[in-house]
């Protein structure tokens, strides 16, 4: 086995310690990092390149992090037996030459442009099919043949992979398990469509799985997977911000269930598709006398959205803050009176005041801290994809603590001055002071 093996050390600089009086104190950082930068300077990196990584397949996964302590390849060999294969001849040697080709094959550039045409292609026949599917039989056919070809493109693809990367690389990934899902959805469809059982509802449900194939494409652009990591990462503090956010909604929902609670209710006039003016009828119980003279199109009713109870005002506040349709709970608030009372034109005008202060601090200062943190990890994201890209962790810290000893100048000794700390000098030195002080005295 062929094995490339990259000593990293870094030289120690001798630093002159300082000769002056004051000693400035360190902290519990600064020797936590001193430390763990002298730790890094003396450890030697090793690593075992793809030639020795592709044998290791089927038969044994390891990281090249687990290998950082070991100086030579026969303690790689005791510690991993399995990496001692003889690829000279045999199984070993076929196996070598398969899966190094199922890797050249699904790194090559042709291929992934080849597997973002199909995955384009496949969104692009989903979208034809609508209603009128089964009168169009032309269409209907060609679609399922279609479909049968992007299914085992898709499976060949994940083969691949798994020979190549391995099912340990394979399955931690998570856009590998995206793809993995996904193709194991259109398997299933396939597989129903052959022996008979389309028509199956579950089946049916499934099929509807097929239009995460789109998703697909996330993986292969750059941009998009920044986009999608952010969103991902934005998560636990999306949670920090909601329940802020529950916490002043809940305050306003307390507040409009005292101010609203059972006032927004009305008599309505089903046939004019009109509410009756608070002249004519006062309260709810004029509308059900109305009612009793059997005027069955009079009807004492409540808005949809109202301040009943908390859940209700929650839900009324959600509509408020995403700002549709939320005058009209407002002119109900401002309108409303007493309890089983009609509404009357403006009768209550300061209820504007409620609507303005939740505007400002439940839905300008609360959502947006929903896009602030969206925002921010999305910078966090476009950062690491630029910086750290390629690297291991391993390699992050080791990079991070070399970028900081670089930073650390050496301090040059400077001898300790005789002369300005002699005692001698310094009366000399004052006594000069008063003189000429005593001489601008004198002019």
């Amino acid at each position: 086995i062929t094995s490339n093996y990259h000593n990293i050390t870094s030289l120690k600089v001798p630093i002159a310690e300082s000769e002056s009086d004051l000693e400035l104190p360190v902290s519990e950082d600064e020797e936590e990092e001193e430390e763990e930068e002298e730790r890094l300077s003396q450890v030697r990196f090793h690593y075992l390149n793809f030639s020795v990584l592709i044998l290791t397949g089927g038969f044994c996964q390891f990281s090249v992090i687990s290998l950082m302590s070991y100086v030579s390849i026969s303690e790689c060999y005791n510690r991993c037996p399995c990496l001692h294969i003889d690829t000279s001849h045999g199984r070993g040697k076929a196996w070598y030459i398969f899966r190094k080709t199922c890797f050249s094959i699904v790194e090559h550039n042709y291929f992934e442009t080849f597997i973002i045409f199909m995955i384009l292609m496949s969104s692009g026949a989903l979208a034809f099919e609508d209603i009128y599917m089964e009168q169009r039989r032309v269409i209907k056919t060609v679609l399922e043949y279609a479909d049968q070809v992007f299914t085992y493109v898709f499976v060949v693809e994940m083969l691949l992979k798994w020979v190549a990367y391995g099912f340990k690389t394979y399955f931690t990934n998570a856009w590998c398990w995206l793809d993995f899902l996904i193709v194991d959805v259109s398997l299933v469809s396939l597989t129903a469509n052959i022996l008979g059982y389309s028509e199956l509802g579950a089946i049916k449900s499934l099929r509807t799985l097929r239009a995460l194939r789109p998703l697909r494409a996330l993986s292969r652009f750059e941009g998009m997977k920044v986009v999608v990591n952010a969103l991902v990462g934005a998560i636990p503090s999306i949670f920090n911000v909601l329940l802020v956010c529950l916490i002043f909604w809940l305050i306003f929902s307390i507040m409009g269930v005292n101010l609203f609670a059972g006032k927004f209710y009305y008599c309505f006039n089903e046939t004019s598709q009109e509410m009756f003016q608070a002249e004519a009828i006062n309260n709810k119980t004029e509308c059900l006398a109305l009612i009793d003279e059997n005027l069955t199109e009079v009807r004492w009713k409540n808005t949809k959205i109202n301040f009943d109870n908390v859940g209700m005002g929650y839900l009324s506040l959600l509509q408020v803050a995403t700002f549709k349709g939320w005058m009209d709970i407002m002119y109900a608030a401002v309108d409303s009176r007493e309890v089983e009372s009609q509404p009357m034109y403006e009768e209550n005008l300061y209820m504007y005041v409620y609507f303005v202060c939740f505007i400002i601090f439940g839905s300008f200062f609360t959502l947006n801290l929903f896009i602030g943190v969206i925002i921010d990890n999305f910078n966090q994201q476009k950062a690491k994809i630029g910086t750290d890209l390629f690297m291991t962790e391993e390699q992050k810290k080791y990079y991070n603590a070399m970028k900081k000893m670089g930073s650390k100048k050496p301090q040059k000794p400077v001898p300790r001055p005789e002369v300005s700390v002699d005692q001698w000098s310094d009366l000399f030195l004052r006594s000069a002071v008063l003189l000429s002080m005593q001489d601008f005295m004198l002019f």
